[in-house]
């Protein structure tokens, strides 16, 4: 079975702060190793999540990081 996806991005998670679901923002952090990634309320910045990154080896996740840094996202 092929993967279907190379990564999910979460939009909305629950905050124990704020008592709701709404949008998160990352926030990559420098550690030695994986890259850590902090997910933050965009409300009250209560980190509310938090994931590792793996690097795809293969030749899709290599075009899809060359793609990301030739044409990056808007915010």
């Amino acid at each position: 079975m092929s993967r279907q996806f190379n990564e999910l991005k979460a939009s909305e998670l629950y905050c124990p702060t704020c008592r709701t679901c709404g949008p998160v923002r990352e926030k990559a952090l420098s550690t030695s190793g994986s890259p850590v990634i902090e997910l933050l309320c965009a409300r009250c910045r209560t980190v509310v999540g938090r994931h590792t990154t793996t690097e795809d080896k293969s030749i899709g996740g290599k075009l899809a990081r060359l793609a990301g840094r030739l044409f990056p996202r808007s915010k």
